[in-house]
């Protein structure tokens, strides 16, 4: 479909770590690298319904590119809340929290809720991390990405997926074209291995995705 430029949006559900406890052939951890890889196809995951709506929106819509959305099985931890003026824009994300000293780019509801988890713990530890909603997974707007670590020489993002070949490897590749920081540091945390099976809880805490556990792992890499 894509070679012959045929547009069609796919959406996939079981995105993720999680739902954990049916085992390995319902966790999608190697997509994004799949579909990325394919010219013309845009691939993204909404972190609510309110983004779902939108992003949905822009696809149909907004582009002539096939595209691939990414859907969670199961509830989010939390309500996820956007600013009410909210609109996509491909290959932009939004800042869900303030703070300079690390910035988190993260996508979907199980991930931005563990983001905002860590970044409201070490707030408690004095350490400002500011979290980056980013939907588009394989676009990178470059002017926007340039001014929105502008102002920090620490850059992280969680993934629901492997550590290689999603969000982080397009940021990163983004990153590499321009002049950053002099002692910038880069680190992607995501699924390393094979995932477990066990609860949402578990799963998260045995990958160190959890909350508190990025908040270690940031804290650490500061």
């Amino acid at each position: 479909n894509a070679s012959e430029r045929s547009k069609i949006i796919y959406a996939g559900h079981y995105s993720g770590l999680i739902p954990a406890a049916p085992g390995k052939s319902h966790q999608s951890l190697r997509d994004i690298s799949l579909l990325g890889a394919i010219p013309n196809i845009i691939v993204a995951q909404p972190c609510n319904p309110q983004e779902t709506r939108e992003i949905l929106r822009f696809f149909v819509d907004g582009t002539s590119e096939s595209s691939a959305i990414r859907l969670a099985i199961g509830p989010p931890p939390a309500e996820i809340s956007l600013p009410s003026t909210y609109r996509p824009k491909l290959g932009e994300g939004v800042r869900l929290t303030r703070g300079n000293d690390a910035l988190l780019f993260a996508y979907g509801p199980m991930m931005v809720h563990q983001a905002l988890e860590a970044s409201l713990i070490l707030a408690n530890r004095n350490i400002g991390l500011g979290v980056i909603n980013m939907p588009w997974l394989n676009r990178v707007e470059f002017g926007w990405l340039a001014e929105t670590i502008s102002h920090t020489g620490r850059i992280c993002v969680v993934e629901d997926h492997s550590t290689v070949g999603g969000l982080g490897s397009h940021l990163l590749a983004r990153i590499n074209e321009m002049d950053w920081h002099p002692n910038g540091r880069f680190r992607v945390f995501g699924v390393d291995d094979y995932p477990v099976i066990g609860t949402p809880r578990e799963a998260l805490e045995e990958h160190r995705l959890d909350g508190a556990s990025l908040a270690d792992r940031i804290e650490t890499e500061l």
